[in-house]
């Protein structure tokens, strides 16, 4: 049923993404993957592992148990350009608690529409004290929703959550970038109207637009935690692969988000993010606002050459 006018509902004309990936031609890529194991990851898991890395092919480069110890807050205010609500950076906050930390999409409870970006960044090298690299990074976090969203929940109405692990090489010292950012990001599809709710999609390019992979994975929305991880190869510019508690879907060979910033700087940075949005506020605009909750962030390297993941 289409929701009516006074609630938010999903808007057909993009998936919202932050400033990191301004792009414009955001379409739906085809070609969903599949797990390794049959059907959706529907797996409820109460308490993800965050243990150390998951085989002996990867080396351990940063970790935090508990809350995202090191994360910053920054805003994307009107994720893809279709409103112009009043937006800044009292608009997303991120606090912790001594188990995990909460990302909050407009915590002042005003008609906006924000990304809340929590992110940590290493510059030149990474905590390991090693370079920042053309490595193979794999990137995990566990992810708690406060509560099940529904039209009912309103305003409590989330858009997407999203995972990144986002490489800038603005002085071309490892690669010619020019001005460009190479970027694995998924996203958790949250609006309870939108017809893709529970849907993990992975950011890639068609045709040199920015497209959504619709990846095969769906995870119902519940309050459980769930542990999320993604793997980059960024020297072959393409995905790995992605799981789901545990569960691993290959990439191999889709091509990471790759996006122009003639204005940043001349740096060399990774950067890995936690984010929380909330709902598309609607064409008549309501109120919403979404909290994320997340621990165990952790941060590995592959010591060999991107390999296709299996279960």
């Amino acid at each position: 049923m289409r929701p009516p006018e006074s609630n938010p509902g999903p808007n057909p004309r993009r998936f919202p993404r932050r400033t990191v990936l301004t792009a414009g031609g955001l379409i739906l890529a085809s070609g969903a993957g599949t797990l390794a194991a049959a059907g959706p990851a529907t797996a409820r898991q109460t308490t993800p592992r965050p243990s150390g890395p998951p085989d002996a092919d990867e080396a351990l480069v940063w970790r935090a148990r508990g809350p995202l110890a090191g994360y910053g807050i920054d805003p994307e205010c009107n994720p893809g350009g279709t409103t112009d609500l009043p937006c800044g950076t009292e608009d997303v906050a991120i606090t912790s608690t001594a188990d995990y930390s909460e990302v909050t999409a407009n915590p002042r409870g005003i008609t906006t529409f924000v990304n809340a970006i929590g992110r940590i960044k290493f510059g030149d090298r990474t905590p390991d004290h090693r370079p920042i690299s053309l490595a193979t990074y794999h990137y995990s976090y566990s992810i708690r929703l406060p509560l099940v969203p529904s039209p009912s929940s309103a305003p409590h109405l989330p858009e997407q959550t999203h995972q990144m692990i986002q490489f800038w090489d603005g002085s071309n010292r490892l690669w010619n970038a020019d001005k460009h950012t190479l970027e694995a990001a998924t996203f958790w599809k949250l609006n309870p109207w939108d017809p893709n709710f529970g849907k993990i999609f992975a950011y890639t390019m068609v045709d040199g637009h920015l497209a959504a992979h619709d990846t095969g994975v769906v995870l119902p929305p519940d309050t459980d935690w769930h542990r999320f991880e993604v793997v980059a190869d960024l020297a072959r510019q393409t995905y790995v692969g992605l799981a789901v508690d545990g569960r691993r879907l290959a990439l191999t060979d889709l091509p990471l988000a790759s996006i122009h910033h003639p204005d940043w700087g001349t740096d060399l940075t990774l950067v890995l993010t936690a984010e929380s949005e909330n709902a598309w506020p609607g064409t008549n605009p309501i109120v919403t606002q979404w909290t994320t909750q997340y621990k165990d962030p952790q941060l590995s390297r592959l010591r060999r050459p991107s390999r296709t993941w299996s279960t």
